[in-house]
C-alpha cells in the first residue's frame, strides 16, 4: 500500500511555492486537511552510487497538476535556487499517519520538468501529473522514528 509524501518547496525569489497546492482549488478531491501549504507527492526517487567518490543521482518526483506546475517552469526558466523538504508518511502503530523520514535539500535547482496528460484512449483513467527531476548541493535524510539520519554534500554541485 502506498504512503502519502508531502513536499515544501521555497524558491529565493517566488517564496513559498507550495503555499495553497493541496487545497481543493488546486487538487480536487485529493485535498487534504493540513496538508494546504504542501505538495503531494505521487512517487519519489532518490539515490546515490560510488566509483571512486560518492556520486548523487538527481532526485526525481511526480506530483498532480496542482498550481505550482506553471511556477516550477519559472523555476526553471530563471534557474531559481530552491530549499526543499519532503515529509515520507507511513501508518503508526495506532492506525493513523505518522511521519517516519524526512528528506531536507539546499541549493536546489531543477533540471527537468514534464508535464504528462495521459493518452485518452488506452490510459484513460489516469490523472495528468508532473515529472520533475533536480539537483542540490546538499541533502540530509532522517528516519525520524528511529532516530538515525545523514548527511552529505554533492561536490558536483559546489
Amino acid at each position: 500500500m502506498a504512503h502519502p509524501i508531502y513536499l515544501t518547496l521555497t524558491g529565493k525569489n517566488q517564496g513559498l511555492i507550495s503555499a495553497g497546492c493541496s487545497s481543493v482549488d488546486s487538487i480536487g478531491n485529493r485535498y487534504q486537511a493540513g496538508h494546504e501549504n504542501e505538495i503531494l507527492i505521487l512517487n519519489l526517487n532518490a539515490g546515490a552510487f560510488r566509483a571512486q567518490n560518492p556520486a548523487y543521482k538527481e532526485l526525481i518526483f511526480t506530483k498532480p497538476m496542482d498550481k505550482a506546475f506553471p511556477l516550477l517552469y519559472s523555476c526553471v526558466d530563471n534557474n531559481e535556487i530552491l530549499e526543499a523538504t519532503f515529509k515520507c508518511y507511513r501508518t503508526s502503530q495506532h492506525g493513523q499517519l505518522e511521519v517516519y523520514a524526512t528528506y531536507k535539500l539546499t541549493g536546489v535547482s531543477l533540471v527537468e520538468v514534464d508535464d504528462v496528460h495521459a493518452n485518452l484512449i488506452s490510459e484513460g483513467s489516469e490523472d495528468p501529473y508532473q515529472r520533475v527531476k533536480m539537483r542540490y548541493v546538499s541533502i540530509s535524510r532522517e528516519h525520524t522514528k528511529a532516530s538515525t539520519s545523514t548527511y552529505s554534500i554533492n561536490s558536483e554541485m559546489i
